[in-house]
């Protein structure tokens, strides 16, 4: 009785001990695989230079610098997407920028130049399909339901910026190299590039934890039935060896027995004959 309680309470804990684990391996595991900055948007504030001479004219290109802390804005080896978002004044210049160039640094605590990137853009003029989705919800951009994005431009700067944990940067130095470009709002995006784990693990938080949580629940409860099918086995076959010797022995006692029984027998006979022939000589 008593082994039969302790065994249910060895089963209770496994299983608890199990759901707990179970509990804790994906929490764990995103701890282990995603980085600590997966997804970040910075503001950049977009200045500029004025003549001297002329404080209505721009004498240098508009740029804006971003500083930051060592392996804050970026994870260690750990690839990344740097994108810049710019809306530009509704102006009549911004109509007729054209081409220009987008320069993006990135330099470490000593102002050093670890990579630097080079991108054309322009601004599109909107299509007759834009112009006629922003003329039918035109009383919905008013009340602030959609954000009008007819003079933004999403500039992608790299798509395989990698850090190292040696070498870290401290500053972003993003440049327009266009004196007329009229910018009003500007906006890093930094994301970072997955795997299919990772990518699982971010963007389907509760689909991944709910499915490891079950693959490893499953596991363990698959384990605890294989140790109790184990211990089973393992218990018929002391049992069935323990029976096995038991007979053995009861079997060559037996055979002792008998082969004592034969021995008294032998002796009994040997005894009867000596005493007929001792009664045979006193005869004579």
């Amino acid at each position: 009785m008593g082994s039969a309680k302790e065994r249910v309470v060895s089963i209770f804990f496994e299983l608890c001990l199990t759901l707990i684990i179970a509990f804790l391996t994906p929490l764990v595991t995103r701890y282990a695989l995603l980085p600590s900055s997966v997804h970040q948007q910075y503001p950049l504030n977009v200045v500029f230079r004025t003549c001297e001479h002329d404080l209505h004219s721009v004498c240098s290109f508009p740029a804006a610098t971003l500083d930051y802390e060592q392996n804050s804005l970026f994870s260690p080896d750990i690839l990344y997407y740097l994108n810049v978002r710019l809306k530009f004044a509704d102006v009549a210049n911004s109509k007729f920028l054209g081409l220009f160039q987008s320069v993006l640094r990135v330099e470490d605590e000593n102002s050093k130049v670890l990579k630097q990137y080079t991108r054309s853009a322009y601004v599109k003029e909107p299509g007759m399909m834009t112009k006629a989705y922003h003329l039918f919800f035109y009383p919905l951009y008013l009340f602030g339901f959609f954000d009008d994005h007819q003079n933004s431009l999403v500039i992608p700067m790299t798509a395989d910026y990698r850090e190292t944990a040696e070498v870290p940067s401290t500053k972003l130095t993003f440049t327009i190299q266009d004196k007329f470009a009229n910018v009003e709002d500007a906006e890093l995006i930094v994301t970072a590039r997955f795997g299919l784990i990772r990518h699982i693990l971010y963007y389907w938080p509760t689909v991944s934890y709910v499915a490891i949580f079950l693959a490893v629940l499953a596991l363990g409860i698959f384990l605890t039935g294989f140790k109790l099918a184990w211990q089973g086995y393992r218990t018929r076959s002391a049992a069935a060896l323990e029976k096995d010797r038991r007979e053995i022995l009861r079997n060559q006692e037996e055979e002792d027995e008998g082969a004592t029984k034969c021995d008294k027998n032998s002796n009994l006979k040997t005894e009867i004959v000596k005493n007929e022939e001792t009664e045979l000589r006193k005869r004579k």
